[in-house]
């Protein structure tokens, strides 16, 4: 399809939904996430394939459940996407509960920097807008879309209330320069690197981006954890911030960079393992390269 096209359709579509409900728009997105289970058997098989290997010890059924779920969740939250992208700042929130509000401001006040680290759950991209709704006005790393009409208009409608969207294919000569300005950075750890670095993420290798690392380890930059969770089915959510301590560090560069990029993983397997079906279990997260195992082998002692 034409790219102008396709992109001036998402935008009808988007303003068509965003007159609807947002519970009705929910409930018609999970059901169509559901039916997608049945129907997309690559995805299926990703989702069951990594729910097996978190959880081996759970039964077929219990794994086949939350693959379902899953799958209603990531539908249920792209049917909200119009009202994430459209509604008013008043209406957003008052759908969402802050908890760890004054760590938030504490280190902000700082004006050291700092990192957000986040990962795919629940609405990925309302917890995004809440960080410039709460003031932090930050730098969100993302991948653009290839059609770059389509990224123009995601990207307005994720900028609208301060943050700014950095493309990750675009390099990081701006961070240093936000960080000193003692700006926020947001990054997404939960994502398959190509180019990262085996870590272990809910107990098993995953290559990982180690950026937020370098600056941790060269000037010691705050990390905050944040994680949106749905309240029920509707459109209610909490969103929780925490501390991550870093763990005492040797003199071993590497082995520095992969106790800091564990300790910042390891905080959000309660969260994932609290709501299993919150978080995107369709995404390929543990697909290590040859090469990668052979690392993990020096780094971890692994067979």
């Amino acid at each position: 399809m034409n790219a102008w096209l396709l992109a001036s359709l998402t935008k009808v579509v988007f303003w068509l939904i965003r007159l609807l409900p947002v519970r009705v728009v929910g409930g018609l997105g999970a059901g169509f996430g559901r039916m997608a289970y049945y129907v997309v058997g690559r995805h299926r098989i990703i989702a069951m394939t990594n729910l097996t290997r978190i959880y081996p010890h759970k039964t077929r059924q219990w794994r086949c459940e939350k693959a379902r779920a899953s799958f209603a969740e990531l539908g249920r939250t792209c049917f909200e996407f119009p009202h994430v992208f459209l509604r008013s700042k008043e209406f957003l929130l008052s759908r969402v509960e802050v908890q760890g509000e004054a760590l938030l401001h504490d280190v902000i006040t700082q004006n050291t920097g700092v990192f957000f680290a986040a990962a795919h759950h629940s609405n990925w991209e309302l917890g995004g807008l809440m960080l410039s709704m709460l003031d932090c006005d930050p730098h969100i790393i993302s991948r653009p879309l290839n059609n770059n009409i389509l990224e123009a208009y995601l990207k307005k409608c994720r900028e609208r209330f301060g943050a700014h969207v950095q493309s990750r294919l675009q390099g990081l000569r701006w961070l240093p320069k936000a960080l000193r300005n003692g700006d926020c950075v947001a990054v997404m750890i939960d994502q398959h690197m190509s180019q990262g670095t085996p870590i272990p993420f809910l107990g098993h290798l995953g290559n990982t981006t180690t950026m937020p690392a370098a600056f941790v380890l060269r000037q010691q930059t705050p990390v905050i954890g944040v994680a949106l969770e749905r309240k029920g089915h509707g459109f209610h959510f909490t969103l929780r911030f925490w501390r991550i301590d870093m763990p005492e560090l040797g003199s071993d560069k590497q082995a520095n960079t992969v106790h800091v990029m564990q300790t910042i993983s390891d905080s959000f397997a309660p969260v994932i393992h609290d709501r299993p079906e919150s978080w995107l279990w369709l995404h390929r997260r543990w697909l290590i390269l040859e090469q990668d195992k052979e690392i993990a082998k020096v780094v971890f002692g692994t067979p």
